[in-house]
């Protein structure tokens, strides 16, 4: 055995981007302790969720039982569903072959599934242990417990897949300034979670109604329910926070009567679930590097964008593979130092997934404009299907920039430089050529 094979991993998180990387670990051999704040038994929902689509490039990065154990529980989605504000729908498939779809499913059945399989494969998932304060010299982490007290674990290799709210993010950064930069911005938009009734819904889409600046999604689910999130701007200066113009269920019958007709009288609790409900700011959550010493962060914690692209959990499930694909490979390498055996990985693993996640957020800010309104549009569709077409005639000069982010492993910043480079010099000349 390796020097490697005897590290110590402990992970803060035990949502699902923790839980799948520590079942990769596991996989290899490595010893995986998984710490989280919550109780075991919490995440009742507040209100304020939405459905987390798969792609292949997520998808890909999981164990197969995984996979398929997800397959059974979530719904495959092969097009966006539109519904216009006249009554008219139309459809947009979400790529060209049958591997080009989104899995759809629940937070809480990703969570349940993924920590299943990370207890079976012999990580240890310690609940009601807050993460306080990081070293990263050792790495250790300080861990209060129900009762208050705190105790240090340390470990050769730590990993904070604590979400957007990263303690061990914070931690870096304040210990480390002149290390990591961060970024914290907010935008515009909520959202928050609404019950509209399945009716006879067609399953195999995502459904959307775009309002110009805001839109509403529901996400089919296999026992035939919706989850169905309004996405809106907020109320500036409010004395609660509030979605624009909705200040009274009167309000939001008003709106919801006049926006989604069609849907209407399939929400009827909508007023008093939007005004019993705080929508939740989006925001975005840069920084780099992505780790200090031995100490390294994944998912959330490193780079939480909008969920407009839906590529947020494939990104972090790439995260994982990334990490665990990195200590893989040191164990059948050259025998380093202990600390520098981490140290090498985990300066690798930065410098592949900072420009990825960066670009991710740009490109998941930049799909809201095309959720909201451009989905309707004539020029829309028209360049839509130039693209598919360029695309079936020519698929080694072009393809859609979003068949190339969520259905290959083409890094988010290199299909975005492709795209920029490619897009108008092969549209010019397909109106030559087609």
């Amino acid at each position: 055995m390796s020097e490697l094979d005897k590290r110590s991993v402990v992970i803060i998180g035990a949502g699902p981007v923790g839980c799948a990387l520590a079942t990769l670990l596991r996989r290899q051999g490595l010893e995986v302790d998984v710490f989280e704040r919550e109780e075991e038994a919490a995440g009742s929902g507040s209100g304020n969720s939405f459905n987390l689509t798969l792609t292949s490039r997520g998808l890909d990065c999981l164990p197969r039982p995984v996979r398929r154990r997800l397959y059974l529980q979530g719904s495959v989605l092969v097009k966006r569903i539109v519904h216009h504000r006249d009554g008219a729908i139309s459809t947009q498939p979400y790529g060209t072959t049958d591997s080009h779809h989104l899995l759809s499913i629940p937070r809480r059945v990703l969570q349940a599934i993924l920590r299943d399989h990370a207890l079976r494969s012999g990580a240890r998932i310690h609940y009601g242990r807050k993460c306080v304060a990081v070293d990263t010299a050792r790495p250790a982490a300080l861990l209060e417990g129900r009762d208050g007290a705190t105790a240090w674990v340390q470990a050769d290799l730590m990993v904070g897949c604590d979400g957007a709210n990263s303690a061990v993010r914070e931690a870096i950064y304040r210990t480390h300034p002149e290390d990591m930069w961060v970024t914290r911005d907010t935008i515009d938009h909520g959202y928050a979670e609404i019950t509209m009734e399945y009716r006879d819904a067609d399953p195999t889409g995502m459904h959307l109604w775009p309002r110009g600046d805001h839109f509403l999604q529901a996400q089919p689910n296999r026992d035939q329910t919706f989850t169905t999130s309004l996405f809106k701007p907020m109320e500036r200066g409010a004395p609660r926070r509030q979605f624009s113009g909705l200040s009274s269920p009167e309000a939001v019958h008003a709106y919801c009567a006049s926006e989604f007709p069609d849907v209407f009288d399939r929400m009827p609790e909508v007023g008093q679930e939007l005004m019993s409900r705080t929508p939740s700011r989006l925001r975005i959550i840069s920084c780099a590097p992505y780790h200090h010493g031995r100490t390294v962060l994944v998912g959330d914690a490193a780079h939480a964008v909008v969920p407009f692209f839906g590529q947020g959990i494939n990104c972090s499930f790439e995260d994982a593979a990334t990490l665990s694909g990195l200590l893989e490979s040191a164990r059948s390498g050259a025998r380093y130092a202990d600390g520098a055996v981490m140290e090498n990985i985990v300066e690798k693993y930065s410098g592949t997934r900072v420009a990825a996640g960066h670009a991710l957020a740009e490109l998941s800010l930049r799909n809201l404009q095309e959720l909201s309104a451009h989905v309707t549009s004539p020029s829309f569709h028209e360049r839509r299907a130039l693209e598919r077409r360029l695309h079936e005639q020519y698929p080694e000069l072009y393809t859609p920039l979003y068949q190339l982010v969520a259905f290959t492993s083409t890094p988010y910043d290199v299909a975005q430089q492709t795209h920029r480079r490619l897009s108008s010099a092969l549209f010019f000349f397909s109106l030559t050529t087609l």
